[in-house]
C-alpha cells in the first residue's frame, strides 16, 4: 500500500523558554540545549518526522527560528537525518501566526492543496511511531473534512499551566472541537479533569495551505499581508530565507491560537496516544527526566545525600546537596538557580526581575576571588563614562578629527602624529553607539569625524593617507590597506546608523581604490600599503574580513560576504600553521615565511581570528570553519595568558615557550569576544572564560584614575607599564563590552 498523503513539517523555533532560566536565554533558548538526552530539543523534534510508514510521508522539513540563532538552525538541521528544505530566518519575534504564514506563503500559491504539519520544537515525545500514527489519522481526518486538525493531549493531572481543548461528542480518536480554553486556575482545571471531555492543547496542528492562507486573510489580513511581503523581499542564501525586516516588524504580533483557531469554521481534534511532556518548566522537565532511585534527575557532576524527588544539574561544578526534597537547583557559570518544585512557575519572574533590571550578582572567578561588575555596572561605565570622555576630551576641536591618546590625567598626549586608523576605529564606535540609542555625545560628534576623514584624509590619487601630524597637515601620505580596512568597517556602521549616502559613497571609493591598487594579483591578498614593499602581513586581511562582514550584515549584499570569503581562504591556505595550531604573522611577498623574523604568535589575534571565522561560519554555513576555531582557541587558552596575572600575553613562540609576558588591554577584549561566541557557538573550551577575561579586563587594566579610560599595558606581575591611553583601543573595549552586554540581554 502506497502514502495516501504526504504533509510538510514546520518546526516553530521561536520561544525563549524563560522558565527554564538560567539555562535558557534569549542568546540560547532551551530548543537548543541539551535537556533530556544526549540530544537537542530542536534535534529530537526533527528526528521525529523523519519515521517511515504506510499512508502518510514526511517531506523535508520547513524550520522557523529568529536570524541570530541562523548558525545553530542550520548546523542541527544540517548534521541529522532529516532532509531540511527551508530555514524561514525571522528578524524579530511576532509570535506565531505570523511565523506560520511566513512558513506556508509560497505553498499557498504554489500548491495550496499541500498538507503542512506544525511542531513546537521544545517538546517531549516518546514513541515515534505512536506519533506517526497519530499524525496519519489526523491526515486521514484533515483530507475527508478539510479545516485545522489538532492534536489533543489527555490530561493526567489538573495542570493550571497548560490551554485545553474541549471536545465534542464521539468515540474517538477524532472529534469536533467545541472550544479552545485559556490556562485555567486550578478548580476549573480539576472540573476539566473530571468531565473527561477535554484536552490540553499541545501546540501540534495541520492543515491544507490554501485552506489556511484563506483563513489568515479572512481573520488576519494585515498578518498575512506583511508575512507575505516579508517572503517576496527575503534575501535567499541557499536554504536560508532571511525575512525582510522591514515588512515582517509590520505584522501583528498574535499567536496563531487567537489569530485563526479560535474562530475557525471547520476545527477538529485527534486525540493523542503517545507520552507527551511541554518541558516548559523545570518541574515538568523533572518529570520528563531519567530518575534514580530516589525520584532524583541528575545531570552533571552532582552528589546528593538524603534528596528526594528533586532536579539537580550542574554545568560548571561540583554539585553537593544534602537533606532536601522537591528542590531544583540549577547551576551555571554565572548564575546559579534554587527553587521548591511547587514553585517552579516563579522561575518566569526571576527570568524577568533579571533582565528588566540587569542586577546580576557579582560574578567570582575561582581562582582570584575578585568581584566582576554586574552587566548594569559595565553597561553604565561604557555609556555614561567611557563615551563621554572620548566624545569629549578625545576629540580634537582645534584641527580636528581626534587625539592619538590621552595621558592618565584625562588630558591629549603628544606623540608627534596621528593616524588615521585612530579616527576610523572612533567613527565606528560613536555610529555603533548612536545606533544603540545612546545621546550623550556633542551633537555634531559624527559629522565633526566624517568631515575631518573626507576632507584631509583622502589622498589626491585615492586612497586614505596613513599619518596626519598633530596640526592635521599629512606626514605619511601612503595608503596603508589596514588604514583602508579600517574605514570601510567606519563606514558600514555610519551608514547603518545614519543612512548618510555619503558613507556609502566613500566607501565603494576605497574599494575601488584597492581593488585597483593594492590588490596583488599575482600571489593573492593585499600588498601591505600603496609602497608595495616585500613585507606582508596577515592582519590587514584580518581586518578585511571584518569590514566586509560589517558591510554584508548592513546590507544582505552577498558580493561582500564573498570578499570576506578571500580573507578566509588566505586564512586556511597560508596563515594557519595545523602543525602549532597557531596563525603566522609575517611573510615575504610570494607568502612564504619570512626567515628574517624570529617566528611569533600572538594570542591576542588568534582570539580576533576566532572571533571572526566563527561569525563567517553563521553567514556562509561553513561549520567546518568551528575546527579552526577549535585549534585556535585551545592553543591562546592553553599557553597564551600569563601565570601571574591570568591576562592574555602579548606574544609567544608558536609551541608556547619564550612567552613575552607584557600584556595589552586588547588582547583581554579579544578573548572576552571569542570567549562569548565559542561558549555561544558550543565550542569546546573553557566556557568561563568570559568570566575570567571581565576579571582581568576590570580589575586590571580599567581602574586608570579618569573616570572611563584605562592603563594599556601590565608587566608579567601585573603592574602598569604604559605611559598613556592610546584611543585605538577603545575600538577594542567598546566592541567587546557590547557583545557582552548584548550576551547578557542589555542590548539589542
Amino acid at each position: 500500500m502506497g502514502s495516501r498523503h504526504t504533509i510538510t513539517p514546520v518546526v516553530l523555533c521561536g520561544g525563549a523558554g524563560s522558565r527554564l532560566w538560567p539555562m535558557s536565554r534569549d542568546s540560547k533558548p532551551k530548543q537548543f540545549h541539551k535537556l533530556v538526552n544526549d540530544k537537542t530539543l530542536l534535534t529530537n523534534t526533527l528526528e521525529r518526522v523523519d519515521h517511515k510508514g504506510e499512508g502518510l510521508r514526511y517531506l523535508p522539513t520547513r524550520i522557523v527560528g529568529g536570524v541570530a540563532f541562523e548558525s545553530l538552525l542550520v548546523e542541527q538541521g544540517e548534521t541529522g537525518s532529516v532532509e531540511v528544505e527551508r530555514y524561514i530566518l525571522e528578524p524579530l519575534i511576532r509570535d506565531t501566526a505570523a511565523a506560520i504564514a511566513a512558513a506556508i506563503a509560497d505553498l499557498a500559491e504554489s500548491d495550496p492543496q499541500r498538507m503542512v504539519l506544525v511542531l513546537p520544537s521544545d517538546h517531549q515525545i516518546s514513541g515515534t511511531s505512536a506519533f506517526f500514527e497519530v499524525i496519519r489519522t489526523g491526515a486521514d481526518a484533515l483530507a475527508e473534512r478539510g479545516g485545522i486538525m489538532t492534536i489533543g493531549i489527555t490530561p493526567t493531572r489538573p495542570e493550571t499551566q497548560y490551554g485545553y481543548i474541549e471536545r465534542g461528542e464521539g468515540n474517538g480518536p477524532v472529534y469536533d472541537v467545541t472550544r479552545f480554553r485559556e490556562k485555567p486556575d486550578l478548580e476549573t482545571a480539576e472540573t476539566f479533569l473530571r468531565s473527561g471531555r477535554f484536552f490540553w492543547n499541545g501546540g501540534i496542528f495541520m492543515f491544507r495551505a490554501g485552506e489556511m492562507a484563506a483563513e489568515l486573510a479572512r481573520q488576519q489580513p494585515e498578518v498575512w499581508a506583511q508575512a507575505k511581503r516579508a517572503v517576496e523581499n527575503a534575501v535567499i542564501d541557499g536554504k536560508c530565507c532571511r525575512l525582510d525586516a522591514e515588512a515582517f516588524a509590520a505584522s501583528p504580533k498574535i499567536s496563531i491560537d487567537y489569530a485563526v483557531m479560535e474562530n475557525a469554521p471547520v476545527i477538529g481534534v485527534v486525540a493523542a496516544s503517545f507520552d507527551w511532556n511541554d518541558l516548559g518548566s523545570w518541574n515538568q522537565l523533572h518529570d520528563g527526566s531519567p530518575l534514580d532511585e530516589a525520584g532524583n534527575a541528575r545531570f552533571g557532576d552532582v552528589l546528593t545525600i538524603d534528596v528526594r524527588n528533586s532536579y539537580l544539574r550542574s554545568e560548571d561544578r561540583l554539585l553537593t546537596v544534602a537533606g532536601l526534597e522537591n528542590i531544583i537547583v540549577v547551576s551555571q557559570p554565572d548564575a546559579l538557580l534554587i527553587v521548591h518544585r511547587d514553585k517552579s512557575h516563579l522561575v518566569k519572574d526571576i527570568a524577568n526581575e533579571v533582565k528588566q533590571s540587569g542586577e546580576w550578582p557579582p560574578l567570582a572567578v575561582a581562582h582570584s576571588g575578585r568581584p566582576v561588575p554586574s552587566p548594569r555596572v559595565i553597561r553604565k561605565w561604557l555609556f555614561d563614562t567611557a563615551l563621554p570622555l572620548w566624545a569629549g576630551a578625545g576629540i580634537d576641536r582645534q584641527y580636528g578629527g581626534v587625539h592619538e591618546a590621552l595621558n592618565h590625567d584625562g588630558t591629549p598626549a603628544d606623540h608627534g602624529y596621528k593616524r588615521l586608523r585612530v579616527l576610523a576605529r572612533q567613527i565606528y564606535c560613536f555610529a555603533y553607539a548612536r545606533l544603540l540609542g545612546w545621546e550623550g555625545g556633542p551633537p555634531d560628534l559624527l559629522e565633526h569625524c566624517f568631515k575631518t576623514l573626507v576632507e584631509t584624509g583622502w589622498h589626491e590619487s585615492g586612497g586614505w593617507i596613513h599619518l596626519w601630524n598633530p596640526d592635521g597637515t599629512v606626514k605619511d601620505a601612503q595608503r596603508d590597506t589596514y588604514d583602508q580596512c579600517f574605514v570601510l568597517l567606519a563606514l558600514a556602521w555610519l551608514w547603518r546608523a545614519t543612512k548618510w549616502p555619503e558613507a556609502r559613497v566613500w566607501a565603494e571609493r576605497t574599494i575601488a581604490y584597492m581593488d585597483e591598487n593594492l590588490v596583488d594579483r599575482a600571489n593573492g591578498g593585499f600588498y601591505e600599503s600603496s609602497l608595495r614593499l616585500d613585507y606582508r602581513r596577515a592582519n590587514p586581511h584580518m581586518h578585511y574580513l571584518e569590514a566586509m562582514q560589517a558591510w554584508y550584515e548592513v546590507t544582505g549584499e552577498r558580493a561582500f560576504l564573498d570578499r570576506a570569503q578571500t580573507s578566509v581562504d588566505l586564512f586556511t591556505n597560508v596563515f594557519f600553521d595545523p602543525e602549532s595550531w597557531s596563525v603566522t604573522e609575517h611573510f615575504n611577498r610570494d607568502w612564504s615565511v619570512r626567515a628574517d623574523k624570529p617566528t611569533r604568535i600572538e594570542p591576542g589575534h588568534h582570539y580576533e581570528w576566532v572571533w571572526l571565522l566563527l561569525r563567517q561560519a553563521r553567514f556562509t554555513d561553513h561549520p567546518q570553519l568551528k575546527e579552526y576555531c577549535r585549534k585556535l582557541y585551545a592553543t591562546s587558552h592553553a599557553f597564551g595568558h600569563a601565570r601571574g596575572t591570568d591576562a592574555v600575553c602579548d606574544s609567544m613562540a608558536p609551541d608556547g615557550s619564550d612567552m613575552i609576558g607584557t600584556a595589552r588591554l586588547w588582547c583581554q577584549t579579544e578573548a572576552l569576544k571569542a570567549g562569548l561566541l565559542a561558549r555561544a557557538d558550543g565550542l569546546p573550551g573553557d566556557e568561563t572564560l568570559f568570566i575570567r577575561m571581565l576579571d582581568v579586563i576590570f580589575n586590571r587594566y580599567l581602574t586608570a584614575p579618569t573616570p572611563g579610560g584605562w592603563y594599556d599595558q601590565i608587566d608579567p606581575n601585573g603592574r602598569v607599564i604604559s605611559k598613556d591611553m592610546p584611543t585605538s583601543s577603545f575600538y577594542h573595549v567598546f566592541c567587546a563590552l557590547v557583545e557582552y552586554l548584548r550576551h547578557e540581554e542589555l542590548l539589542p
